[in-house]
């Protein structure tokens, strides 16, 4: 953005693949998609996009990218556990209801600090059943 510009601006990034490379390749494979979308979103991606916004002015939501869509958001660089409001640093962070719906992923860095993260997901009632019952997901490391 140039020097003089004053406000905020989000905008969302995306990466596809198929469910198949998701599930048979190790977790790396999803996290550097997510990675190299992110790197790549420089500058010149950003003013390219809103020269396209200005031509075709929209407002996106997440729930609009369709019914396979994972979508994560927030900022590894907002330290959500150092934000005083005069009533003490927060016991725990959540997004509220902004693009709730099933699949969305809110990660922050984690109240224990260090490498740690804390994740909020959004799941349909069926899909969190499957989750509580897999084994896997639940072991501890």
């Amino acid at each position: 953005m140039p020097e003089s510009y004053f406000g905020n601006l989000i905008q969302a990034i995306f990466t596809v693949t198929g469910a198949g490379l998701i599930l048979t390749n190790p977790v790396e494979f999803g996290a550097g998609l997510i990675r190299n979308a992110i790197e790549s979103h420089n500058a010149e991606a950003i003013n390219k996009r809103n020269e396209e916004w200005e031509s075709n002015p929209i407002i996106f939501q997440f729930k609009d990218a369709g019914v396979n869509c994972v979508a994560v958001g927030s900022s590894p660089q907002f330290k959500v556990y150092d934000v005083d409001f005069g009533w003490g640093k927060p016991e725990s962070v959540r997004s509220g209801l902004n693009n709730r719906f099933d699949g969305m992923v809110y990660l922050y860095p984690g109240k224990s600090g260090g490498m740690s993260i804390d994740v909020e997901i959004s799941l349909g009632g069926n899909a969190m059943a499957k989750l509580v019952e897999d084994k896997e997901f639940l072991m501890e490391i």
